[in-house]
């Protein structure tokens, strides 16, 4: 028998109300907790922070997402994620929209991750990591895309306003360089569609399970990564399984679509997972709320399978 860590990225928000799940509902609340740890409320961070993971490099996030696609990177090489946005009128971002699938330049090399997400390598350009500094739209209040601007770097800045167009712009931000994370303690296993998620998988050493159709966002195959997960309990004593797409609804401000997706877990992994003998854990990495698209920071909810009797 294993144990599961299940974690549904972006789960709750102010309307969340874990009565209308039945399977998520059957489980006992072990307690609310802190995921956050004084960093940003977003999914490396949180993440690393369920898996023990307590004192961070502080430079993590584009180098992880290359790991996870596979992306070649050098120790001097400077990495940003790029995330794009539609603009209205007054020049606010409003919800994430579909990356160019190319990009061409001498200063740096561009990947299309998919959907609204990039990455972007800049080479040799490491040593100006601890001057740069760049904003997170996602934990942004103001919605300005203006005040997102990198700073301390005229290479960034020039990059950011080639990227800014009529009606869409890239935000630059996840500086990182090549680093290393302390291994995790047990033999594991990761079921996951999420890049950053992969990416930690391979830094801590956890063996990744590949689903076919695990996508990272509400059209994944929930039965396919549940049965993976299932599968890989029954040979490591850890498993984590990482589902994604409530918060991609979120960042779309489609609350509608965030519901009907938290149903479809509910039904198709929750239930599988509650039928089967392991250890389940279900938690939240942090809230995402579908009215604003932005992530949330306080404590998750941690649910565990009840006793009997």
């Amino acid at each position: 028998m294993g144990e599961i860590l299940c974690i549904i990225d972006g789960m709750t928000d102010p309307g969340f109300c874990v009565e209308d799940f039945q399977n998520l509902a059957s489980m006992e609340l072990l307690r609310r907790q802190d995921n956050v740890l004084g960093g940003e409320p977003e999914t490396l961070n949180c993440v690393l922070h369920l898996l023990g993971v307590k004192h961070l490099p502080e430079h993590l996030r584009g180098y992880l997402e290359a790991l996870g696609c596979g992306i070649p990177v050098s120790k001097d090489d400077l990495i940003l994620r790029g995330s794009w946005y539609r603009l209205d009128e007054r020049g606010r971002y409003t919800v994430p929209c579909g990356a160019p699938a190319k990009w061409k330049s001498p200063a740096f090399r561009y990947y299309h991750l998919g959907q609204y997400k990039s990455l972007l390598v800049f080479p040799h350009m490491a040593g100006l990591l601890d001057q740069i500094v760049t904003h997170l739209p996602s934990g942004s209040e103001t919605r300005n895309a203006g005040e997102l601007i990198p700073e301390g770097s005229k290479v960034l800045r020039e990059v950011f306003l080639q990227g800014w167009e009529k009606n869409r712009f890239m935000a630059l931000w996840g500086q990182s360089a090549p680093a290393e994370l302390p291994p995790f303690p047990k033999r594991a296993a990761v079921v996951c569609g999420k890049g950053i998620v992969k990416g930690i998988a391979k830094a801590l050493g956890m063996e990744l399970v590949p689903v076919k159709n695990a996508t990272g966002d509400t059209n994944t195959d929930l039965v396919g990564k549940a049965e993976a997960a299932l599968e890989a309990a029954r040979e490591y004593p850890f498993t984590l399984l990482h589902i994604n797409g409530a918060d991609e609804a979120s960042h779309r401000k489609n609350a509608r679509e965030k519901r009907q997706f938290l149903e479809q877990v509910d039904k198709e992994v929750l239930s599988r997972l509650l039928a089967s003998p392991h250890q389940i854990t279900v938690v939240a990495d942090h809230g995402t709320d579908p009215e604003t698209g932005l992530h949330l920071g306080e404590k998750q909810p941690v649910f565990g399978r009840k006793e009997k009797g």
